[in-house]
């Protein structure tokens, strides 16, 4: 078929309207003039099209390309090989961890053929355990003498506790080179628990909103100026990991009548996991839990649960205490939160070996001695809270 008949045919009518409509010169290319052969006259004259070409688009500018390159929306991959290698433990899974402790203190992590992956590698007799055991016997007692005192004293306790951790914290991720806005962080962290016990989670929401809102305008104003996106999200970070889920410890204290037994149950059903997760796996620990703390143990995971869930049977069949072993409570609403219990205290405390290990430190302060900081000891607390009050406002016993 000649490229006449693949066409039809052209009138010399049709041929003006086609070059008013296109707005295309008769006997140009609309594909350039230098070298291209007259398309447009060859339609307007209805004689055959030109054989042995094809219409060439002229070479884009140089510079016009390197425009549309700096717009591009698609993500720039990096392609460079400076990467470092994969951290992986250098004790296989099945090494007899020895000394090293499940849920104890020394969270640091040998890995081979990265220099400063992890935090300096220190021995579990670096720990001074005598005086570890004193300094928990203390906070228990302090803890618990407040909790019989009343609600109140119990919230300024909780909150002192958040607002050392807060500190600790925000200490560790400047040292890490983040630029937190320090002031305010701590201002959102120690404010959550006062607001929840005032306004209940409405407070919360609020204090969320003021920290997103005033984190903004700290580094708008330049009183911070390096990395605000960085700043501010481990500002809110700081805010919301500590604050909110520490303030659930004053959802639960200004519950009229048996709040303090709730936060009571919350305490010794985490410190029970936390005691005995550590005990078995000192002793019977064999199999790495998770990279995040690779001294963690499988084996110690497992028997704090099982102690976990003895204890919730035994405050269940003793009714103590209230509400959740009795009215509105029952014997089953006590096992299913030394359950849930069980489950979110080991996420908690490998949440704070995960951090650690990012920020490449060993603890994040070392106020309490044999322990590390605030926040090393409370960081199971702080899943367990949450987990202890929805599981209460579930079953109805709030």
């Amino acid at each position: 078929m000649s490229d006449r008949d693949e066409f039809g045919e052209l009138g010399s009518a049709d041929a003006d309207e086609l070059d008013d409509d296109a707005g295309v010169v008769a006997g140009r290319s609309v594909f350039g003039d230098e070298g291209e052969p007259a398309w447009g006259e060859a339609l307007a004259t209805g004689s055959s099209l030109p054989t042995g070409s094809e219409p060439r688009l002229q070479e884009a500018d140089p510079q016009e390309l390197g425009v549309w390159t700096d717009h591009t929306t698609a993500p720039q991959w990096d392609e460079s090989d400076d990467h470092l290698p994969p951290m992986e433990p250098s004790e296989p899974v099945g090494t007899v961890i020895g000394e090293e402790d499940f849920f104890g203190y020394d969270d640091q992590a040998v890995y081979g053929g990265v220099t400063g992956a992890g935090p300096t590698p220190a021995a579990s007799s670096d720990r001074d355990m005598p005086m570890a055991v004193l300094v928990g016997v203390f906070l228990s007692a302090v803890i618990l003498v407040a909790l019989q005192v009343g609600p109140a004293l119990a919230l300024v306790v909780a909150t002192v506790v958040l607002g050392l951790a807060a500190v600790e914290f925000l200490s560790a991720v400047r040292v890490a080179g983040y630029q937190p806005a320090v002031v305010l962080g701590l201002a959102g962290v120690v404010t959550a628990p006062l607001a929840a016990y005032w306004r209940g989670m409405d407070g919360i929401v609020v204090v969320l909103v003021l920290t997103v809102v005033f984190g903004t305008l700290w580094y708008l104003t330049g009183v911070g100026v390096e990395g605000p996106m960085r700043g501010l999200a481990v500002t809110v970070l700081a805010v919301a990991y500590i604050g909110v889920l520490g303030a659930h410890a004053a959802l639960m204290l200004q519950i009229p009548t048996h709040g303090t037994g709730l936060l009571t149950a919350a305490i010794v059903l985490t410190v029970a996991h936390d005691v005995s997760a550590m005990a078995i796996g000192r002793a019977a620990g064999r199999t790495p839990l998770s990279r995040a703390s690779p001294n963690k143990t499988l084996e110690g995971l497992l028997g704090g649960a099982v102690v976990t869930v003895a204890v919730g049977v035994v405050m269940g069949l003793v009714g103590m205490p209230a509400p959740i072993a009795e009215a509105p409570g029952s014997f089953w609403t006590a096992v299913l939160l030394s359950v849930v219990v069980a489950v979110a205290a080991p996420i908690g405390d490998l949440a704070e070996s995960m951090l650690k290990r990012d920020l490449d430190i060993k603890d994040m302060g070392s106020l309490l001695p044999g322990h590390g900081g605030i926040l090393d000891r409370f960081d199971a607390m702080l899943f367990s809270l949450p987990a202890t009050y929805y599981v209460a406002l579930m079953t109805g016993v709030i």
